[in-house]
Formats: C-alpha cells, sequence, structure tokens
C-alpha cells in the first residue's frame, strides 16, 4: 500500500492534480496534500485531486487542531467525501514549528489536543452531531474516516498509538525510530488491533532535487527528541536559529545551520532497497510512503517503495 506525500512546495490546482494523477497511475494507494497556512489551501487543492482521480486515496497530510476549528474540519471532510466517496482519510498531527513561530500559538497541549479532535470526528461521524449542547449537526453526512497520524514527540507518538488507524513514521532518524516504535507500541498497547505503520524514510535517490531533501531533513530536525539532537551537536540556540530562519522562507539559510551528523541520521544515502526492507521488517512496518517532489519522477519512487514492500513478506 504505497502512499505518496505531496512534497511540491506550495503546488497550485495544476501540479497537485498532475501529481495525484501520477501517483495513481503508478499504482500508488493514497495522496496527502500539505495543510500550510503560508500556501494555497488544502481544501481546495483536494476537492480538485478528488476530481482529477478516480482510484486514489486523497486527504490533508498533515492537518492540525490549533488553524481551523473543528467544525470547518468536519464539514471540509463530508463535503470531500461528497466528491470522493469512499477515497477520503483525515491526516493529523500537532502542526509544523511555523504555528508556534508566526503564528503565535503554543503546542504544548498537542495531544491532548488531537486526541480531542480525533474523538469529535469520529462522534460526528456517529451521530452527525457537532454540538452536543443546542443539538446543531451537519447538514451533510460524515462517514467515519480513516484518521492518519505522524509525530516525533513522545507524547504525540503515544496518542497515535492510541488513537490512529494509521501512523506513518515520517522522516525520523534512523537512530530513533526503534525507540519511536515502541512508544507507539505502548499507547497502542490496551487496543484490540495495533495502528497500521507506514514509514517515509527520506532517501536520496539520484533524482530526488536536494533542496528538497534538505527542506524536508532541516524540518525533521527541529522536531526530533531532545536527546538525540544533542547527539548531533544541535542544542536550543541553533534551534531558535534555524526555526527562525525557517520563519522567514529561508531554507537555505537554515539547513547551513543542520549539523552534518544530523544528515547523515535523517537521510538513506542509498536507495537500495534491502537494507530500507530489512529495517521495515525488524519495526514491523506494513506498508512504505514516498516525497512526491514532481510528476515526471513519482512514478520511479512509487516503484521503488513496492519494490521494498515486495521484501517484507
Amino acid at each position: 500500500m504505497v502512499g505518496v506525500i505531496n512534497h511540491v512546495p506550495n503546488p497550485d490546482v495544476g501540479q497537485a492534480v498532475a501529481l495525484a494523477q501520477a501517483a495513481e497511475g503508478a499504482g500508488a494507494q493514497w495522496i496527502g496534500v500539505a495543510d500550510a497556512f503560508w500556501w494555497r489551501d488544502v481544501w481546495l487543492l483536494l476537492g480538485q485531486v478528488a476530481a482529477g482521480t478516480e482510484r486514489i486515496e486523497l486527504g490533508p497530510a498533515m492537518t492540525n487542531p490549533y488553524m481551523r476549528h473543528r467544525f470547518h474540519l468536519a464539514a471540509a471532510l463530508a463535503t470531500l467525501q461528497e466528491m470522493a466517496p469512499r477515497r477520503v482519510f483525515c491526516g493529523i498531527a500537532a502542526g509544523g514549528s511555523e504555528v508556534t513561530a508566526a503564528a503565535g500559538i503554543s503546542r504544548r497541549d498537542a495531544a491532548a489536543m488531537v486526541t480531542e479532535l480525533v474523538g469529535f470526528l469520529r462522534d460526528v461521524a456517529g451521530s452527525g452531531t457537532l454540538d452536543a449542547a443546542s443539538g446543531r449537526g451537519l447538514d451533510i453526512d460524515l462517514d467515519p474516516v480513516p484518521v492518519l497520524m505522524a509525530g516525533r514527540g513522545d507524547q504525540m507518538l503515544r496518542a497515535a498509538g492510541a488513537l490512529a488507524d494509521r501512523v506513518l513514521l515520517w522522516a525520523i532518524p534512523a537512530s530513533d525510530l526503534r525507540r519511536s516504535v515502541s512508544i507507539i507500541g505502548d499507547g497502542a498497547a490496551s487496543r484490540r488491533r495495533p495502528p497500521e505503520l507506514i514509514w517515509a524514510p527520506l532517501v536520496r535517490h539520484a533524482d530526488a532535487p536536494r533542496a528538497s531533501i534538505m527542506h524536508v531533513a532541516v524540518y525533521a530536525s527541529l522536531n526530533t527528541a531532545a536527546a538525540v539532537r544533542q547527539g548531533w551537536g544541535l542544542d536550543g540556540g541553533r534551534v531558535g536559529a534555524i526555526r527562525e530562519q525557517l520563519v522567514r522562507g529561508d531554507t537555505a539559510a537554515a539547513g547551513a545551520l543542520v549539523p552534518a551528523a544530523a544528515l547523515e541520521d535523517l537521510v538513506f544515502e542509498s536507495p537500495d532497497p534491502a537494507p530500507i526492507a530489512a529495517i521495515a521488517r525488524e519495526l514491523g512496518v506494513s506498508s512504505l510512503a514516498v516525497p512526491g517532489f514532481s510528476p515526471a519522477t513519482v512514478s520511479d519512487h512509487v516503484g521503488w517503495a513496492a519494490s521494498v514492500e515486495a521484501r517484507l513478506t
């Protein structure tokens, strides 16, 4: 079940649809589009992606509980389900560093906020009621929607294990993968059925743009566990400087501040599927996802991920 994460910066409608069509044509099962308040609106893009595709699952990857009211999120999901029946999922995470640095919103309660949001969406899908006090409900049906969660902090990983249908391991350092999966397992300990684990390793394919790889790695370095960052030599002062450059939109300047040790931990330099598959088997991963940098290259990357998945059985 290969997935694609749209990683075209600020995609316009044509780019979002073209990438989704290429992913669908390559056999990908799902595609996620970023919900970033400084880019084009994710729900307008997803509506066009729904109209331009026939089979592929689609949804935000990721939205967060801070930037939109949960009533609006429920209405958006229900509307998208009308446009793409049985093809909609909802990706939920804590929000990027811009939520804190640019919007001025603390994310210290992210796990509690995400837990509340997931419970709300499932309640609305079950009862149709938005507000228990007034009894007001949606005037459009919301079907149960698969929840995809991602995170790097311990509380978010534990919440993902407890709540999600699918958990995305996205750009987690190789040195922290086993610990992260263990925390997800702790969160899922009381569940009868654990969530599906999806891994999106950051791999330096020959046709992957270096700037795009760096963009992912820089963001990942900020949100990695503090102990891992310290092992890289990434102290609090440098984290603040990197975040400041990212808020300004200068990814190159931010990347220059990231230690080489961090990049070595975050990026797999070889696309050889055998060692990737060996790690995936050890982690209990059931499927892979790849970043979609362009319609021209996504087919090869989906094929690569499928070759890794074939080694998991």
